[in-house]
């Protein structure tokens, strides 16, 4: 019984001490002891010593002029070391599995490669007629679902120099327009665009930083890709690239 007791102290005492890690937000990025404290529902005592051995292990920093405590070097660290072996081709296959079941097209992840977009995975459609890219293939940010919702997402020097590579004025004018739309509903289509015949949907992937390097699309014949269908699609692949955002440590 008094070892069960001991461990049960331990298990709080390792949980209150990420309790007090997560106290920590972009918006408060420093705290004062009787800050932490009150976060975490703990007595000063008990929260002073906690600090102490998360100061220890290099997880905490405390100022010595403002006293106020922020994350240390090794939480950079460790977050480092986990951004390293949280490859977005392993996170996304899964979830590209299933919307392929669902929708039964074929799913691409495709990946910001300078000015340009690459398709890094691929699930091929469960149909006999299918689209398909090449895993490799360079594509233009200009056209089609997955090029856009990426340009859709990138700063205004990035969309500068690829509005220069659209080949017309009415093109860019139409391009322009929708990526405002893109931004808003956070989901891009085209139909007949970058291929004749084909047509696709696709939906930012967010990382850790709010930013955008990749997306998931799905795609097939322009024939199947009906009015009802397409709105089908865009939910599903909406909620496939979200639950990847989250995976990679995005939080809106």
């Amino acid at each position: 019984m008094q070892e069960e007791k001991k461990h049960e102290a331990g298990l709080r005492t390792v949980q209150r001490a990420i309790d007090i890690l997560y106290c920590f937000t972009l918006e408060e990025q420093e705290l004062s002891l009787t800050e932490i404290a009150k976060k975490i529902s703990l007595a000063k005592s008990t929260t002073t010593r906690l600090l102490a051995t998360l100061e220890q292990n290099r997880l905490i920093v405390k100022d010595p002029e403002t006293l106020k405590y922020r994350l240390g070097q090794g939480v950079y660290y460790l977050g480092y070391i986990a951004g390293k072996s949280m490859e977005v081709r392993e996170i996304a296959r899964p979830v590209m599995e299933r919307l392929r079941d669902e929708t039964r097209e074929t799913v691409n992840l495709y990946v910001l490669e300078q000015d340009a977009r690459v398709c890094i995975e691929q699930c091929e459609g469960l149909q006999a007629l299918r689209h398909m890219v090449r895993i490799g293939e360079r594509l233009p940010l200009w056209a089609g679902a997955g090029g856009k919702v990426l340009l859709a997402y990138q700063s205004p020097e990035v969309q500068e120099r690829i509005f220069a590579q659209v080949p017309t004025k009415e093109r860019l004018d139409r391009l322009t327009a929708e990526l405002e739309a893109i931004r808003e509903r956070g989901v891009a289509s085209s139909v007949d665009e970058r291929e004749v015949g084909s047509a696709a949907v696709a939906a930012p992937i967010f990382d850790i930083r709010g930013e955008v390097g990749a997306c998931l699309s799905v795609s097939g014949p322009a024939h199947r890709f009906t009015r009802e269908v397409m709105e089908q699609f865009k939910r599903l692949v909406k909620e496939g690239a979200q639950a990847i955002s989250e995976k990679l440590g995005y939080r809106p």
